[in-house]
């Protein structure tokens, strides 16, 4: 996927007979949906900007019409496709909050030492607290807690991020 594209959703399947159709979010802000004029949407290899007609939230789900798009017949192309905004247009989010797309990749150091532990390979969701999935140079991977305690700093521009490990790698 290039860097120029973000992706925010699956399309799910379709809605009622007017050609509307399920989003199911992979963002925290499903309500970005109802701001949107356009979106891109993943046509096998490419990207293909769509232009909507409307979003309305249907329970916490947004569901999407897309100009020229009438029946559900029209919008059943659309199911299980990624879709996508460009980077420019996130959601810019709070101070020291980060997109999992930005942790990923970044180096990770010891405080206490100033070696380097590994690499962010992904970010897990829990409802207490995330967990930096860190591949170690053998290979191993650890999660370690993505909490203020033990996270002391994080560097975007830098790829970076510094932790406390003591007590919880050894």
């Amino acid at each position: 996927m290039s860097d120029k594209y973000i992706i925010v959703g699956k399309l799910g399947r379709t809605r009622g007979l007017e050609g509307e159709i399920y989003i199911t979010p992979v963002t925290d802000f499903p309500e970005r949906f109802l701001e949107l004029k356009s979106i891109f949407v993943k046509n096998k290899k490419e990207w293909e900007k769509i232009h909507i007609d409307f979003v309305r939230m249907i329970g916490k789900r947004p569901a999407v019409r897309f100009k020229n798009v009438r029946s559900p017949e029209d919008a059943s192309v659309f199911v299980n496709r990624d879709i996508a905004v460009l980077k420019n247009d996130l959601v810019e989010l709070p101070e020291k909050s980060f997109y999992i797309f930005d942790l990923i990749g970044c180096q990770v150091k010891d405080e206490a030492t100033d070696d380097i532990i590994g690499e962010v390979i992904d970010v897990e969701q829990y409802p207490a607290n995330d967990a930096y999935v860190i591949e170690l140079p053998d290979k191993e991977k650890v999660r370690f807690p993505a909490v203020k305690q033990f996270v002391k700093s994080i560097d975007i521009e830098n790829k970076q991020i510094v932790i406390d490990k003591a007590g919880l790698m050894t």
